[in-house]
């Protein structure tokens, strides 16, 4: 019970001293020496073995996709590239009436996000790519910055989609034996209520932002003041759409179509992006190049300083017992309610799947389910994914500029309303046989 109370204070705190402004990286650090401390476990060798192995392992496996995905952002929005495709954006978003063109601007970024995530590009890269071209879009609508957040929790619901690339969706078929497409009625139904009411939510977020007088400059003027060298490129000089999308779509079209690994895709892309660019960049490539690797630093060390915290919330006793006392659950519950508990421990919709979805696939057979119901059930019951401790929300700040419980606040409602209310009408359906 200790170790259960460790974690919930744990949390606390790095919430408490992430709101106060103290580095990501020591509010990580000291919410893990918390947690062991309730524990009763070795504070230096758990931090050493466990703490420092998730920090490291992390920076090993994503080091190159952030420094390469750092690099083409910058590319992109210092050759003018991301700059021509927001002013295209732009001139429809303008031909809206008033009333729409925040609201459309706000809801372009999710739909970015959701299609790219949908056919696998990490959300990880996603930011450092859509955020320039976001930035000059939401300036001129002069809508509120924190809600690009509505972004990343879009990789969320399209990993509910058949046919999703997202690794959740893809751990789901091989825990089930079934397919990528498993399913079908379940995912489409989830889908349509997730966008209802983030639609819903958009809107509300703007109507009370115009109430209180929120601008974009309310949390975008750190990202504003930093270094845009496509500010001083005219319009009549930006390359051509087809140029601006060109490095973008090479990198989806080498990791979907050709099944390349995303960092040398991203690799390929930076290559093309400086040809491609090379007439603005010319006089200053070396300085892209060089602030776009090194803008990267902050971001994966921080992202990778909360990544270990769910690697130590893993280690703890309290892990075990909540996946004890979900074994005494009913079917559906069980199958559910590990599903919940462990994407909110361990602040990923995919990871908990390799780890339990024998189980998850046995609870929900049990209740008299069909293995491609238990597949879409899985995926669906990832939405308490977006903790505090998510690495996404951390990078997320770090990109952007935002203040991190302004971002917070944003992610959470964004992820967590659309994802309880598809959670709801998916069970109940299943549960009346509607959907077994």
């Amino acid at each position: 019970m200790l170790s259960v109370i460790g974690i919930i204070v744990g949390v606390l705190l790095f919430v408490f001293m992430a709101y106060k402004g103290i580095n990501i990286v020591i509010s990580a650090m000291a919410s893990s020496v918390l947690m062991i401390l309730f524990s009763q476990m070795p504070v230096y060798q758990t931090l050493t073995d466990v703490y420092m192995a998730g920090f490291a392992g992390f920076l090993k496996a994503y080091f190159l996709l952030f420094a390469l995905s750092a690099i083409l952002g910058r590319l992109m929005g210092d050759g003018g590239g991301a700059k021509k495709i927001a002013v295209t954006l732009a001139k429809v978003v303008e031909n809206s009436s008033d009333a729409n063109k925040k609201f459309l601007c706000v809801l372009l970024v999710p739909v970015l996000y959701f299609i790219l995530s949908y056919v696998g590009i990490s959300g990880f890269v996603l930011v450092f790519t859509i955020m320039p071209i976001a930035k000059n879009l939401f300036e001129v609508t002069d809508a509120p910055w924190r809600l690009y957040c509505f972004g990343g929790p879009q990789a969320v619901s399209a990993t509910m989609l058949i046919g999703s690339l997202q690794a959740g969706n893809i751990y789901a078929a091989d825990a089930c034996g079934t397919s990528t497409t498993a399913g079908v009625a379940m995912s489409l139904i989830a889908v349509v209520v997730w966008w209802v009411v983030t639609i819903f939510l958009i809107k509300m977020f703007l109507k009370s932002a115009e109430k209180s007088g929120e601008s974009f400059a309310t949390d975008g003027t750190a990202i504003k003041n930093t270094p845009d060298k496509s500010s001083g490129i005219a319009e009549s000089d930006l390359p051509s759409l087809v140029l601006s999308l060109l490095p973008l779509v090479l990198v989806i079209v080498l990791s979907t179509a050709f099944k390349m690994e995303v960092v040398p895709a991203l690799f390929i892309g930076c290559v093309v992006a400086v040809i491609a660019f090379y007439k603005n960049l010319k006089g200053n490539l070396k300085a892209s190049l060089t602030t776009g690797l090194t803008g990267c630093y902050g971001s994966v060390f921080t992202v990778a300083a909360t990544y270990a915290i769910g690697t130590v919330i893993k280690g703890l006793p309290a892990f075990a017992a909540f996946t004890s006392m979900l074994n005494n659950l009913p079917g559906i519950a069980a199958g559910a309610g590990l599903g919940m508990i462990s994407a909110l421990i361990m602040a990923s919709v995919s990871s908990p799947i390799p780890v339990f979805g024998g189980q998850m696939l046995e609870s929900y057979l049990s209740a008299g389910l069909s293995a491609g119901a238990a597949h879409r059930l899985m995926t669906i019951t990832g939405w308490t994914c977006m903790a505090p401790h998510n690495a996404g929300i951390s990078n997320a700040c770090a990109v952007t500029k935002i203040n991190y419980t302004r971002c917070l606040k944003v992610y959470m409602i964004a992820t967590m309303v659309p994802g309880f209310a598809c959670m709801v009408v998916c069970l109940a359906l299943a549960a009346v046989g509607a959907l077994a």
